[in-house]
């Protein structure tokens, strides 16, 4: 293997790492909006510890913050359409912002790959989500949402 090809393939786990914290970032600074009330006081995104976030985290996190904060009807919308039986306000916060956050990567975020979008936010519901099934519920509501969506990226169900 040439030492491009080690190269590359180094860069590609530090960018896909970077996406992973920036989501996880990005899900805290949404949880604390939503305990806030929706008042963003500038204090949502404090300037991390660069041990703990790198700058590439935080501007995935932001991006992925400010894009969800004005397209919010949208999302909630289109997550509260494929809830079965439930409503997205009766979910529990942390639940209802891993929702929201896939929804709109999923939507607006066309350089990733759905199944690479669904993948992550049903980890990061079993590391945050309120009980065991949360992960289920995240896949089944994101999976919906990826196949109206970006039908010809979606495998078909079998």
């Amino acid at each position: 293997m040439s030492t491009d090809t080690v190269s590359k393939q180094k860069k590609s786990a530090t960018d896909r790492s970077e996406c992973i914290l920036g989501r996880q970032l990005a899900l805290q600074m949404l949880y604390a909006f939503e305990q806030k009330q929706y008042d963003d006081d500038q204090e949502l995104f404090l300037e991390e510890d660069p041990d703990t976030f790198s700058k590439e985290a935080q501007a995935k996190a932001k991006a992925l913050f400010d894009g969800f904060c004005v397209e919010k009807t949208a999302i909630d919308a289109c997550v509260d359409k494929r809830l079965q039986n439930w409503t997205l306000h009766r979910l529990a916060v942390m639940d209802r912002a891993v929702l929201r956050l896939g929804c709109y990567e999923l939507i607006y975020c066309a350089d990733v790959p759905p199944s690479v979008i669904i993948n992550e936010y049903i980890e990061l519901a079993k590391c945050f989500g309120s009980e065991e099934r949360t992960a289920k519920l995240v896949n089944g509501v994101l999976d919906k949402i990826a196949r109206e969506h970006r039908p010809d990226e979606v495998k078909p169900k079998k």
